[in-house]
């Protein structure tokens, strides 16, 4: 017997609710025992989820099958009727982790949990509505205090990886805690609300639902695009594919930990990496690239090529790589213009977000079918969305409702 056919939609809410929001579907089943005075057992909130989850994807691929037949002027430049399109419309996305394990396929070799092949990625999508002035001037000319050396050197270094720590005391620190803290020191615009789309879905198949999903949030339509990246060649194949007509944004803080890892590189003193790092900081941030990879050149050529089995803590490694980046991403560090167009510089909400998607998903004692994981990782994306699309969904549903469930007299606590 299906979950609806024995709760009312409100319950049903509340069930796909707690399956989603908690970290497991036991905790979902003791919150609503506790808070809601309702005796569920976590199989069946796990079933609401899949159920649910299920139902969500199916509406979503058709509205992404009706947005892909629209002609191209409407998918470029259109909207929704009904819908305002955003001051700024920023578009970020990156992966996550869970673990993939379909018990109806039978694995040859059982050893592959011990391996780590059950772990998978996720594909997490934040699109942001944003407002904020336009200048005709650089509003914020100088380096601020907060991408300093003595502020950001052990927090990039956390970032980048591309180099080796000098003797810095241990920190732990979080990408996203990295972002918040540099990102409160620059200017740049306001948000109003996100939306977060998450799927298990491959890169290739994610790009058409998050653009479908922008589009009926009518990024579209918007003067002022932005899709911001840490430079992942899999997520600027999906903006030039999908979003090719936004300004495409390489994160600074990315940006800067490559600079810090190749200062480190060239300096062997800390306090000479210090001021060369402070240096090529100060070029990137002006929009001066050009600059740091002519002196990286000159670096090479002093250094010499590293061989092929050369270790990525090389310093002729490490300066071949941080050149090798700043070249391939020039195009999208012109950061003064972002500026004034007053586009974001930094995707710490993107970092925010899939930590939060992973609180879910993610552990080492969690596994997921591929179907169940990808209904409660859309599930997710629709329950940290500012705008909050399952509110429309219950009231949709319970608009429906026949009105009558059926009885089962084993346990009438659970069916109310």
């Amino acid at each position: 017997m299906a979950v609806e056919d024995t709760v009312s939609p409100r319950v049903l809410g509340k069930m796909v609710y707690s399956g989603t929001t908690a970290v497991s579907f036991a905790k979902a089943s003791r919150d609503l025992a506790n808070l809601a005075d309702l005796a569920i057992s976590d199989e069946r909130v796990r079933r609401a989820c899949g159920h649910v989850g299920g139902d969500r994807v199916d509406q979503q691929q058709r509205l992404q099958e009706a947005f892909q037949s629209k002609p191209l002027p409407t998918l470029s430049h259109g909207k929704p009727a009904d819908v305002e399109p955003p001051e700024i419309a920023c578009v970020m996305c990156d992966g996550g982790r869970y673990q993939l394990l379909d018990r109806s396929i039978v694995s040859p070799d059982r050893r592959s949990a011990r391996k780590g092949e059950h772990w998978k990625e996720s594909r997490i999508g934040l699109l942001v509505n944003m407002s904020g002035e336009q200048h005709e001037f650089d509003p914020q000319p100088d380096l601020p205090p907060e991408l300093c050396y003595e502020a950001m050197a052990d927090k990039l270094s956390d970032i980048g990886k591309t180099g080796a720590k000098l003797d810095l005391p241990e920190e732990t620190v979080t990408a996203e805690e990295t972002s918040a803290a540099a990102s409160d020191g620059l200017s740049g615009p306001t948000l109003e609300h996100r939306s977060v789309v998450a799927s298990r879905r491959n890169w290739e198949a994610f790009g058409p639902l998050l653009a479908s999903q922008a589009w009926y949030r009518g990024f579209a339509a918007s003067t002022r695009k932005v899709f911001v990246s840490d430079g992942s060649a899999t997520i600027e194949k999906l903006q030039r594919t999908h979003f090719s007509h936004y300004t495409s944004v390489l994160d600074i803080l990315h940006a800067l930990s490559y600079g810090l890892a190749a200062a480190r590189a060239v300096s062997s003193n800390e306090t000479l990496a210090h001021r060369k790092y402070d240096n090529w900081a100060a070029k990137i941030w002006k929009g001066c690239v050009d600059e740091v990879i002519d002196e990286l050149y000159a670096y090479g050529g002093k250094f010499g090529e590293p061989p092929p089995d050369a270790s990525g803590d090389d310093p002729r490694e490490v300066i071949r790589k941080s050149r090798v980046f700043y070249e391939n991403h020039a195009r999208r560090m012109d950061y003064p213009r972002y500026r004034r167009a007053g586009f974001p510089l930094t995707s710490s909400l993107m970092e925010s977000m899939v930590k939060q998607v992973s609180r879910r998903v993610k552990g080492t004692e969690k596994y997921w079918s591929s179907s169940g994981g990808e209904a409660v990782l859309r599930l997710c994306g629709e329950y940290l969305s500012d705008d909050e699309p399952m509110r429309s969904y219950w009231d949709q549903r319970s608009r429906h409702s026949p009105g009558v469930r059926a009885h089962h007299p084993k346990n009438d606590t659970v069916y109310i």
